[in-house]
């Protein structure tokens, strides 16, 4: 009787049905555990959208726009006094603000850069004579940007 089943080729053999068995709930798992993931990773972009999106709303209310506060002009000068208010963080960040010279490509401008933002206001209307130098930091929540225009030439710098 035993040799008769050992020698029957439809028998399946014990431990080949325990390996199939074994492998059939591996690759149920698998795909259970897999479709969880997907989900998961599908939240957390949704998350990461949401909260960059928060962010840039955030950053777009903490930056104001540039004005000018007074302006001197006398017979040979015009000193112009531009203001911006500037929040201590930018989106619960730190931030760097550059004052950047006027090329003979491009106008003068004030770059905010933080983190992997960046926002330039252009200085329209300084020219290339223009002599723009200078880094601050947040800390004082107001920037003060001067500018002194006289017949030697112009003159642009951060208080």
């Amino acid at each position: 009787m035993v040799r008769k089943f050992i020698d029957d080729d439809n028998a399946v053999n014990i431990e080949l049905g325990y390996i199939l068995n074994l492998f059939l709930v591996m690759v149920l798992m698998a795909s259970f555990t897999g479709a969880f993931y997907v989900r998961a990773e599908h939240s957390s972009q949704q998350a990461m959208y949401t909260e960059f999106s928060d962010l840039g709303s955030e950053i777009g209310r903490d930056i104001t726009n540039m004005y000018i506060t007074s302006a001197h002009p006398t017979a040979n000068n015009i000193t112009i006094y531009m203001e911006r208010d500037i929040p201590l963080t930018l989106g619960g960040k730190g931030y760097s603000i550059m004052l950047k010279n006027a090329t003979s490509e491009g106008v003068a401008s004030v770059n905010i850069e933080g983190g992997n933002y960046e926002v330039i206001t252009m200085l329209n209307s300084i020219d290339t004579h223009v002599n723009a130098k200078g880094l601050v930091y947040s800390g004082s929540g107001e920037m003060n940007i001067k500018m002194i225009k006289n017949n030697s030439g112009a003159w642009l710098w951060i208080e």
